[in-house]
């Protein structure tokens, strides 16, 4: 599997973009931390940037990737302009880049674009730091815009959504398999004394049988009839005592005759 660094933008005192209920380090740093536990239950090794609202420069952000040996590196941010400015892109960077950048780009995009609600404004390309510096495929996502009401309600009430199909895009080009914990065999149940494991080919049957096996009435008329037909006293006495099986008391039906209860 991959080793994957996840960088959510700003934190301490650098908040980064401020809508009107939410601050840009923190709307990014709930998708990290929620991405990294995705991520790793598909097989991956994930590291951050930061795990808390501290402040790290964009030099270090990349240092830490490199010097880790990452794989792929991804930078979440939130977008601000006016307040009708809306929609999703992306980024990598503008200089050369590897194919293996503009795949991990195009996967990555269309996962999101596809299905978070809002207008693609689509891949782009620009000189920030973090897509300059680092040696790794590169790219950095700017879900919406916090300074629009509703692109930022996106960015606050949809974390989980926003983590999910990111994961995906990644996941569609890294490759990963989902790690399921192993579950326990559970014991069968021990049937009910009334749970009748027959097959019936007779509705009107099934009934019958089933009816039989809930009255007491019933079965006494068929220990009855079935003394008088010469089965074993020891063996019919288990009726009376409640020692008798499903099986046993079908087979008293039986011995007596259906016919007998119509």
């Amino acid at each position: 599997m991959s080793k994957i660094f996840i960088d959510p933008g700003h934190g301490g005192h650098d908040p980064g973009a401020v809508g009107i209920r939410s601050r840009e380090k923190d709307n990014v740093l709930k998708v990290a931390l929620r991405l990294k536990t995705i991520l790793e239950g598909y097989g991956h090794e994930v590291r951050l940037s930061r795990s808390t609202d501290e402040f790290i420069s964009l030099g270090e952000r990349a240092r830490l990737a490199n010097a880790w040996g990452g794989d792929y590196f991804f930078s979440l941010h939130d977008n601000s302009a006016t307040a009708s400015a809306t929609g999703f892109e992306t980024f990598v960077y503008n200089g050369s880049i590897s194919a293996a950048t503009t795949k991990l780009q195009n996967a990555v995009h269309s996962s999101i674009a596809n299905q978070i609600g809002i207008r693609d404004r689509g891949k782009k390309r620009a000189n920030f730091a973090v897509l300059r510096l680092t040696h790794m495929p590169a790219v950095l996502v700017e879900y919406a815009f916090i300074s629009n009401y509703n692109d930022e309600t996106i960015l606050i009430s949809e974390v989980e959504k926003l983590a999910l199909l990111t994961a995906q895009g990644i996941i569609n080009y890294t490759g990963g398999r989902k790690v399921v914990a192993a579950v326990p065999n559970k014991p069968k149940p021990t049937p009910d004394k009334l749970t009748i494991e027959l097959e019936f080919t007779s509705g009107t049957l099934r009934k019958e049988v089933e009816t039989f096996l809930g009255s007491k009435l019933q079965q006494e008329i068929a220990t009855k009839a079935a003394s008088e037909r010469g089965y074993s006293s020891a063996w019919i006495g288990k009726q009376a005592d409640g020692s008798a099986a499903n099986g046993d008391l079908v087979a008293l039906l039986m011995g007596a005759g259906i016919k007998e209860f119509k």
